[in-house]
């Protein structure tokens, strides 16, 4: 991953190829973004996003998918330019992360205002997929416009994260050895963030099912600053890698372990538990 990320920052020919051909590939194109936005600046990155943007805009004219997909793969990249821009003036990962995710959901709605059309053909095929498995499924729940508009947010939001710290975690590993890790280790929110997000979780859950998705989008920056604790725990504690890879086998098959995570997320944006912690020794 190293000599990859070498390899883009060689120069602008470099990385206009990996954006290019790394569309082929989940997340490499964007990541490449990411990496040189966050070096380079809105400029240099704006430049290399064009390149990337090539492809996504011969399939959207060409591919037998649903066009909704491919247009959320450029809001996708947009957003990606644009937080990595802020993260680099700002160096603000709880700002940058509340931005994601507003961001990320108002180009959801702009999605479907824009292109009503190609939003109408994809509600047509997952209701159609819906209906043909709903026995299968054991449920009478058949999403509806509000409720993709959330996935269509949700999915732009957590691949511009995925690629916004994977494009900061190669930037520290080329020129700050462990700035990714102290800075992910000290996510977290301010007050006001935190109740703000929490409570947009909270009115979305106990809304009509429509609405849940938007519930998984507004929760994503609380997850994060929840993983980020545990990460830190881990850390303080020297209680090894093992620990993590066995943490997130637990979150990706306990569903009900990511909601814990963004309750630790907001708990801690209140108590600012590490300074709890670094008050006790080390060890169990």
């Amino acid at each position: 991953m190293r000599a990859l990320a070498e390899f883009i920052m060689r120069g602008r020919l470099q990385a206009a190829l990996v954006a290019f051909f790394g569309s082929l590939l989940p997340l490499l194109s964007p990541a490449a973004i990411s990496l040189v936005t966050l070096n380079k600046g809105l400029s240099e990155g704006g430049l290399v996003m064009l390149w990337a943007l090539l492809p996504l805009l011969m399939a959207f004219y060409v591919s037998e998918l649903s066009p909704m997909i491919t247009l959320a793969s450029i809001a996708g990249l947009i957003v990606v330019v644009a937080a990595s821009e802020l993260l680099r003036s700002s160096t603000s990962w709880s700002r940058t992360l509340v931005f994601i995710v507003v961001i990320s959901g108002l180009a959801a709605i702009a999605l479907d205002v824009l292109f009503t059309e190609q939003a109408d053909a994809l509600e047509l095929m997952i209701v159609n997929l819906f209906s043909q498995v709903q026995q299968q499924l054991e449920t009478a729940f058949i999403p509806g416009r509000t409720f993709l508009l959330g996935v269509i947010g949700y999915v732009i939001a957590l691949t511009s994260i995925v690629c916004l710290v994977l494009g900061r975690w190669w930037q520290a590993t080329l020129y700050n050895q462990g700035g990714f890790r102290l800075e992910f280790h000290q996510l977290r929110f301010s007050l006001v963030s935190a109740v703000t997000l929490l409570v947009g979780v909270v009115v979305c859950y106990f809304a009509p099912q429509e609405y849940s998705s938007w519930a998984g989008l507004l929760g994503l920056p609380l997850l994060l600053g929840g993983i980020a604790l545990v990460h830190y725990s881990v850390a303080f504690y020297q209680l090894g890698a093992h620990w993590l890879a066995i943490f997130y086998v637990g979150l990706f098959m306990i569903g009900p372990l990511s909601l814990i995570l963004v309750g630790l997320g907001f708990i801690d944006s209140i108590m600012n538990i590490r300074s709890r912690l670094a008050r006790r020794p080390k060890g169990l």
